[in-house]
């Protein structure tokens, strides 16, 4: 079959969010869910691996290694969870912030003390029951605050209400929280204004959950296929109605040009012709995209305007800095200021420029490195640093690039 028109197949890992938010619910059912296609990401293992230990009930050191989520859900249980723990992570989560979920536990009355340095891991935690039955978060700079006070609520005896200070950074993120819940059989519903969540005390309920692919992961092979001409690239079980915020990558990618054709459990997406000039988009509700558009944007030489993108700097690095720095690197000059991005037009990048670009450096983070890597679409040689970065969400990926790999472009 010719390779314009061959349909390259590729297989997304499971989505990490999902997998995470179900193995909290699984270990707070009494009967376990069977999770059927759970993440094979790193953070979701240890995630897994971590609630084991919490079973056994023998260990009372929580290495958390890179896994914010991780740390921000167990931060919440271990808060009220009978004993003495500690919980820490690697140098680069210990710089991530938790200030905001820390003083909103202790105003519950929890006992967290940080141990180095204030509103960071690594915290000693002696749980308790709560003695307020409404808790303030202020989840602007991330919603797993908010999602990992909502899951722990469900445990507590009278359960709690768990009130939201601010807008919440990554909204759709505590939309999917809540929806799990629903289907978990954990009871909730919002009251008043401010928005405040009232959580029953349930027990999770569920036979068998099956995860949905990562749309998060896929938006690095709308970019990597977009480096590519007339070639279709299916992405199996990204299923149209998604409880995933990052689902809209489609339609970001549609509106720079390419042809995505969404079935029930799949979708097809390619290029077949020149993509914008100009695009702007807000990324308020799906920061996690921003790596991948950016440089889609800068490699087509698209003068783009992204907003809504000041939550980048509490990412694993500073995203805005870092992918600002690397597309520095490759003659493209990037601004940024609190909220706003812009890239501007320019030529775009060949297989000869980036031939005789320097290595690009990931900064420890597994978006940087995908959105970076996917370059290697256009240049197979282009040299990414640390490459081992992208086994924090997704595994496979330079397996699965290597598919687009040396196709005509």
């Amino acid at each position: 079959m010719d390779k314009e028109t061959e349909t390259i197949q590729i297989t997304l890992p499971s989505s990490k969010s999902l997998s995470n938010r179900w193995l909290m619910l699984d270990y707070l059912s009494r009967t376990g869910i069977k999770i059927k296609n759970i993440s094979s990401s790193n953070d979701t293992q240890q995630l897994a691996r971590l609630l084991h230990q919490l079973k056994g009930g023998r260990r009372h050191n929580f290495d958390c290694r890179d896994a914010a989520t991780a740390a921000r859900f167990l931060l919440a249980l271990l808060s009220i969870t009978p004993g003495t723990n500690t919980l820490t992570g690697s140098p680069q989560l210990c710089k991530r912030p938790m200030g905001q979920l820390i003083d909103a536990l202790r105003t519950a009355g929890c006992n967290i003390v940080c141990t180095h340095e204030e509103g960071f891991l690594p915290v000693k935690i002696e749980g308790v029951t709560p003695t307020v039955q409404r808790i303030k978060i202020d989840c602007s700079i991330s919603s797993q605050f908010a999602s990992a006070l909502l899951i722990a609520a469900a445990a507590l005896p009278q359960g709690a209400v768990v009130e939201l200070e601010g807008t919440p950074a990554s909204q759709p993120y505590l939309d999917m929280t809540l929806k799990v819940m629903e289907q978990g059989k954990v009871n909730w519903c919002l009251k008043g204004v401010p928005p405040a969540y009232y959580v029953e005390h349930s027990i999770p309920q569920c036979d068998v959950v099956s995860i949905e692919k990562d749309w998060s992961a896929a938006a690095f092979f709308f970019e990597a296929t977009s480096f590519l001409h007339k070639v279709p690239v299916r992405l199996s079980g990204l299923i149209k109605d998604s409880l995933q915020g990052d689902s809209v990558v489609r339609d970001i990618y549609s509106k720079l040009g390419m042809v995505v054709s969404q079935g029930e459990q799949s979708l097809e997406v390619r290029r077949d012709r020149i993509l914008a000039k100009t695009f702007e988009w807000d990324f308020t509700n799906t920061p996690d995209l921003v790596p991948a558009v950016a440089v889609t944007c800068a490699a087509h030489g698209i003068e783009a305007r992204l907003t809504g993108v000041g939550n980048l700097r509490y990412k694993e690095c500073n995203r805005l800095e870092c992918i600002a720095q690397e597309l520095g690197k490759l003659g493209r000059k990037v601004d940024y200021n609190d909220d706003t991005m812009i890239i501007p037009a320019g030529t775009p990048f060949t297989a000869e420029t980036l031939k005789s670009a320097r290595p690009a450096d990931t900064h420890g983070d597994h978006r940087i490195a995908m959105a970076l890597g996917a370059l290697k679409v256009i240049n197979p040689d282009f040299c990414v640093n640390n490459p081992d970065d992208v086994a924090k969400s997704f595994p496979d990926f330079w397996k699965m690039l290597d598919r687009l790999m040396g196709l005509e472009n």
